[in-house]
Order: C-alpha cells, then structure tokens, then sequence
C-alpha cells in the first residue's frame, strides 16, 4: 500500500487534530524565522552598518511604525525575546497536542481492535496464530502511534525547512537557489535508502510474530517441553528466529543512520561553498550572511530531521498496514449481533434439523444431522475421535453456523434468538477448562459482578468442590495461579463446572469434562449432573462411557453421521452396538 495512501486511511479520524499541528508547526518555524531575520538589523545596529533591507524587516519597520514603536535597538531586542518565548510556547503546544493524539490513538485503536477481536467469528479466530494476534493487538498498535508520532515530527521538520527557505530566499535569493538544489539532490540520492527501511521493517514484523508464536506457543506447553527433555531443541529453533529478528534490526538501524549521518559533513562543506561563493562575489554583507548561514544551518538540521522521519514512517508503516488490514478483516468477520432477536426460553427442546456443517477448507463435518434435547433430560454423545461431536457442540453455541438444516429451540430458529442471550443460558465445561491467575471466587463469578457470594457457594457446592475449597487456607480467596497451575485437575474441572453452573444455565455442555480425570474426580462430577437430572438440560461428550451410561439418551456419531441412538439400555441389549461393545471394554475404567 502506498505510504501517503496508508497514512491517510490509519489517520483519516485525526484529520483536525494533525491540522492543528501542521499550523503549529508552521507557526513555530515562522516565528523562529522571523526572528532569526531579525538578526539583520541587530547586528547592523551593533556594528553601525546600514545595506538594503529585506522584505521582513521592512515589514517588521512599518508594523513598528503602524504601532507607534521606534525602529530602536532596544525595541528589536524586547521583539525578538518575545518572538522567541511565543515560539518556546508554541512548540509546548505541539508537544502536548502531538503526545496527546497519540495517546488517543493508541487507547482508541487498541480498544477497537481487542473489542473487535472478541466479537470476531470463531472459524476466523481458529485460523489466527496466538502470536499473531498477542503482536498485532499490543505492538503493532504502539508502532502505528508511533507513526503518528513521526508523521507529526515529519510534519514540524519539513514545515519548518519550507519557512526558513522561505525568510533565507527573502535575504539571498542565489544562496537558497543553492540550498534548494543541494537538498533535491540528496533527497534523491538516499530515496533508494528510504525503501530499504520499509523492506527491512516488513522483515522485522514477519520475524517478531514467527517468534512469540514460537514463545507462546512453547511457554503454554513447558510442562511437556521439560518432560520430553527438549529444551535445547526448542531453544535452537527460537534462536534462529531471534537471530533472524537481530540481523533486521542490525540492518535496519544501518540503513537508518546513513540518511542522518551523511548529511553533516555534506552540509558543512555546503556552507563552506557558500562562505565562499559570498566572500568572493564583491557584495559581501556580515549581517545578511550570518543570518543566511544560521537559516541553512537550520535548512539542513530540518531536512536531517526530516530524512530520518522519512526513514522511521518508512520503518513503522508495514505495522500500521497489518493493523488496517486486520481491521478490515474484523470488520468483515464480525459476528452478528442478533440484539434485535427475542430472548431465549426452553420449554420443550433444542432440535437438530437435518444439520450439515463444512469448514471451508476441508471435507463435510457434519452430514445431515437430527436429534432432539429435550428440557431436562441428559443427552450423551459418543463416538470415534474425529467424529464431529465437538462440532455439534460449537453448533449448539452458536460458535459456527449450520452450512444447511437448522437448529431451533421450542420450534424457532436459533438465529431468530439474541445471540448473547443464548449463550448466557448456556454454561461450557471443556477438557482444557479455562482458568485465570485469580482467586477461586473470581474464576467461579467470571466477569458476572451481579452474582451474590451465596449464588458463587451455591454453584461450588453443586460441582462437588465447595469442601475442597474450605480446606485451603484462604477459602474462596485461594488464588489458582497461571491457567490454574496451583490446583490439581480434577479440582480445576469441577470449579469449571461451578463456574458454568453458577449463572443457572438452563443447558449446560460437558465437551470430553471428564477424559483426563481420576476415577474419584470423574465420579464427583458425575455425580454433579445426576443430582441436576430433571431440572437441568444436560448435553455430555465423553469417551469414557461410565460417565453417560445413566444418560437419558445417547447418539453415537461416526464419519459425521448418527449411527445409532437410543437409551442405554436399548443399545447396551445390542451386542452389535458402538455402545454395548465400547461399554463392556470400559468397564475396567479407562477411556476407551
């Protein structure tokens, strides 16, 4: 994307607050220009030498005249003190509006971005890389208010350049000629410089999120790192990346300070050309060429400024592009909201209407699915892994969309229900319970302030952990640690479960709850859902088949499809059955 192209479309909410900069900007340059040209008659007045006067100081003299002021020594003096301090104040002004538009953008667009990525949908969620997301959403964001940053110092350096040419061009038109033509020329000569910078800044992005995907990935997994003794192996593969991250940052801050640092010496031998040229042209004039020196001085200062504001947009752009782009991608994966649907309510059943689901890039999931979960009875699926068990379970979260058939609830299609409101009746446990570094209490409430302690207790008591919890030293207040480190597996599910039972669900889904559990844990929260039988709908995905078998229904899925279906009872007096012939394997406890 075009450099001016994407500045306008990460900056297009910010068009008043960088137009008040500009004028800033221009407006601190004019003023130190203007007292820089000042200069001309004060050292003509020190020095008691008179010349022609330029176009500002000749303006400068009719504004003292116009006011009543004498054209004095002491008059110019108090006029460039005051012209400067006015100066000193408009560039603290620039500071502040400058930090504060960039502090806005960077809250605004960090917000817009984290909200955008919860409402995305999953299957684009399913398709983001952990490292991906962790750098766009945080350091990508920070470099784009950087940019904004640079493009405002970009803006007070070239605005400042174009105003001392200006007042410079007032005093000795040939010598800004000069300047002009020799600050084209090295403009020109280091553009190649300036796309290097962005080639080596889209290196750097592509090698920062290939190693914190590596990091979190590996830090996420530690436990199976250290006990497969693979440390060394995982450390090769991330210095690699961290060696590739170095070698475009080396290069990267090569390219940046050739642009910066060439242009001292080319600019001193510049004003030593010009010393020259005016010492020899016969019309020499101290005053004028002092104050032309100082103002290319500064020429070259702002247009070193400027080079290197150049080299860091250049440097920070690719970043800015990843987080249009990634918007842009939120914006078109966003869930939809249903706020205009009517409100959930279970009085019959949840149906399955010959439902099929597809991902995109793969074969059919689900292949023309039906079954019914009637309110209140405990409804079993079993079958091979691969199956689409999970995926009936995403379904009815409303996580994906059928590709054909429907899902209704007591006749009305799910879409027709608030989406929001489905899922609050909703209460998930999965294998892998999510658990945050928090107090018990806190995992078990989950961002639900209007859950009163009792209804935290009530929930914990369901799930079987509530004694578990009064023996730790600080109660409900015990913190769990990172992903729930500091309790053991099977405490971790059942708070889960407490969590999912506290908001009084009128379905809860157990997605494979139980597979990785001890006999005694497994048996706790089976004994849970059998104490909630009849007044909770109960949707369980289990290997391990002693965990359904007093199920009021169990459907057997294979390859997509129901294969069989019926009480456990029906199927286990099938010898031919999935379940009969799994049931007898499992007696011996572990999963089948």
């Amino acid at each position: 994307m075009p450099t001016f192209t994407l500045l306008r479309q990460v900056f297009r909410g910010y068009r008043g607050q960088l137009s008040v900069l500009v004028a800033l900007g221009f407006l601190s340059a004019l003023l130190d220009g203007i007292g820089i040209n000042m200069l001309v008659p004060f050292i003509a007045f020190l020095t008691g030498g008179g010349g022609p006067l330029d176009a500002i100081t000749r303006a400068t003299q009719s504004a003292f005249a116009f006011f009543g002021v004498p054209f004095a020594f002491q008059n110019v003096l108090i006029f460039m003190a005051a012209l400067f301090i006015t100066r000193a104040f408009a560039l603290i002004l620039f500071s502040y509006v400058r930090a504060r538009i960039s502090a806005n953008f960077l809250e605004r667009e960090s917000a817009a971005l984290f909200e955008g990525t919860l409402h995305a949908k999953w299957p684009f969620l399913l398709r983001q890389e952990g490292g991906y997301l962790q750098n766009t959403l945080f350091w990508d964001v920070k470099r784009a208010a950087n940019l904004l940053d640079v493009v405002a110092q970009a803006v007070q350096s070239w605005s400042g350049c174009l105003v001392y040419l200006v007042i410079a061009f007032m005093i000795s038109p040939l010598v800004t000629t000069v300047t002009v033509v020799a600050g084209a020329v090295f403009i020109f000569l280091f553009r190649p410089l300036i796309r290097k910078t962005r080639f080596l800044a889209e290196t750097t992005g592509a090698a920062e999120k290939q190693f914190s995907q590596h990091l979190l990935e590996h830090v996420a997994g530690i436990k199976n790192v250290k006990a497969s003794a693979k440390e060394n192996a995982v450390y090769e593969v991330g210095e690699t990346h961290v060696r590739r991250l170095g070698d475009a940052f080396a290069r990267s801050a090569l390219v940046h300070s050739l642009g910066t640092v060439l242009i001292q010496p080319f600019s001193l031998i510049f004003m030593l050309g010009v010393f020259a040229l005016a010492y020899t042209s016969g019309d020499f004039n101290l005053a004028g060429f002092a104050a032309t020196i100082y103002l290319i001085q500064k020429i070259f200062t702002y247009l070193q400024s400027g080079q290197a504001s150049l080299h860091s947009i250049n440097e920070l752009a690719p970043f800015a592009e990843n987080v249009v782009r990634f918007k842009e991608s939120l914006a078109l994966e966003r869930e939809p909201a249903g706020a205009d649907g009517q409100p959930f309510s279970l009085t019959r059943s949840i149906d399955f209407e010959e439902v099929s689901f597809t991902h995109s890039e793969r074969a059919a999931t689900l292949e023309r699915i039906s079954f019914s979960i009637p309110k209140g009875s405990v409804v079993a699926l079993i079958g091979p892994s691969g199956g689409g068990k999970t995926t009936i379970a995403d379904l009815l979260l409303r996580l994906l969309v059928p590709s054909s058939g429907r899902i209704t609830i007591d006749g009305t299609p799910a879409e027709a229900v608030q989406l929001a409101d489905w899922r609050r009746h909703i209460g998930y446990v999965t294998q892998d319970a999510f658990m945050r570094n928090a107090t018990i209490e806190e995992n078990i409430r989950f961002y639900r302030p209007e859950l009163s302690e009792e209804d935290v207790v009530r929930a914990a008591k369901q799930a079987n952990v509530h004694d578990v919890v009064m023996q730790l030293p600080d109660g409900y207040q015990s913190v769990i640690g990172d992903r729930g480190a500091l309790v053991s597996g099977g405490q971790r599910q059942r708070i889960a479960l407490a969590r999912a039972l506290a908001g009084s669900p009128a379905l809860l889904v157990l997605d494979e709850a139980t597979s990785a559990l001890d006999t005694d844990s497994e048996r706790l929260i089976q004994e849970s859902i059998e104490a909630l039988s009849g007044s909770l709908t109960v949707l369980v995905i289990a290997h391990r088949l002693r965990t359904i078998e007093h199920a009021d229904r169990i459907i057997v899925v294979e390859q997509g499809r129901i294969v069989e279906s019926g009480t456990p009872d029906a199927l286990r007096s099938d010898p031919t059955s999935y379940f009969a012939s799994h049931y007898r394997d499992s007696r011996g406890g572990g999963p089948s």
